[in-house]
């Protein structure tokens, strides 16, 4: 047998673990040379100015608030031009009649700002109102955020409270919000602030209009007497199904057996005469003569009728029927002095109606 030398396997192995020793000791040496390299008064940020510097900023200032084209103000496209033409008229014919000034700011988000905070400096910022009187109102409507505020100026909080103006929000304009209206519901705004002022702005002897109507929302589907049907017509889709298949069936059947081939017409007229009765033990034969009334066709088949089969009972069951029947019901029939023996029901059972 011949010996193998282990100083090659060896040899090799110790130099595979020299060459990976190495390499983590120069792996570890290089991770503590790119620590150390940091200053040890300087934190990462300060370290890494391109890093900070490609961060966005916060922005720390005040918001800037959109300038007023008139009452009416959309700045998301969100309104109509006929709700806001109708709108707009509400606002002016208000302010031409009483100097009460209504301002619309329809924006699409309030950017973190709480909406008090907002409404609060936009009507500063555009100054609502008359400056000797502070009567103005501010309705903003956030559509993104699904907010809205009603700011009220000095001059008429005694008019329109804060309850009132949370009456207007709740009954007068989320309504047709929550329908996706909301040019029916910023009119209805409009026009409740306009008819409490109108109510308690003194105008003069007999100047107040009358009240303003307002739009009534599209009711939900829930609610219009397409609900109900729609629930019949699905109670009565199952049977409705049945007697379209029931329909179809019939159909087919009485086209395939009153189906001219001549004139393709439904004028075949059948007529059966039995030749041969079926029996128990052999198949019958019966003639079957087709007519048709519009084109004079006709025609004679033979047809073989199937032999009758018996019914087949459980000996048991017949033999216990029958000595049950002609045991008691002969028995009860012919006994005229027969009374039942007094027993009591155990209360179970079942009822029935129609």
């Amino acid at each position: 047998m011949k010996k193998t030398s282990l100083f090659p396997c060896f040899f090799s192995r110790a130099i595979f673990l020299v060459i990976s020793m190495f390499l983590m000791v120069h792996l570890f040496s290089c991770s503590n040379n790119e620590s150390a390299s940091v200053a040890p008064g300087y934190s990462d940020e300060s370290s890494s100015p391109d890093l900070a510097g490609s961060l966005p900023a916060q922005d720390t200032g005040t918001p800037e608030f959109p300038e007023y084209t008139g009452f009416i103000n959309d700045y998301t496209g969100t309104l109509s031009s006929g709700w806001l033409s109708k709108t707009r008229q509400l606002a002016k014919s208000l302010e031409e009649e009483t100097t009460c000034e209504v301002g619309v700011a329809v924006i699409d988000s309030l950017g973190g700002i709480p909406i008090e905070e907002y409404a609060a400096e936009l009507f500063e910022k555009w100054g609502i109102g008359k400056k000797d009187k502070d009567n103005g109102v501010l309705l903003i409507v956030a559509v993104s955020d699904r907010q809205l505020r009603i700011e009220v100026g000095y001059g008429l909080e005694p008019f329109i409270t804060d309850l009132e103006a949370k009456a207007i929000i709740d009954e007068a304009i989320i309504p047709s919000f929550k329908q996706d209206e909301y040019g029916p519901g910023i009119y209805n705004g409009v026009a409740s602030i306009s008819n409490i002022i109108y109510k308690e702005w003194d105008t003069g002897p007999g100047s107040s209009p009358a009240e303003i109507a307002l739009i009534p929302p599209r009711k939900p589907f829930v609610e219009t007497w397409g609900f109900p049907f729609l629930i019949v017509f699905l109670s009565a889709s199952p049977w409705i199904i049945i007697g379209l298949v029931a329909l179809f069936l019939f159909l087919r059947h009485y086209i395939r057996e009153h189906f001219c081939p001549g004139c393709k017409k439904l004028g075949i007229r059948k007529y059966i005469k039995v030749l041969t009765a079926p029996t128990y033990e052999y198949s019958g034969r019966q003639e079957v003569e087709r007519i048709c009334r519009y084109c004079g066709f006709h025609e004679i088949k033979t047809v073989t009728i199937p032999q009758k089969t018996k019914a087949t009972y459980s000996s048991g069951s017949h033999g216990d029927f029958s000595s049950h029947s002609s045991g008691s019901f002969s028995s009860g029939s012919s006994s005229s002095g027969h009374s039942f023996g007094g027993g009591s029901s155990g209360g179970g059972g079942a009822s029935g109606r129609w």
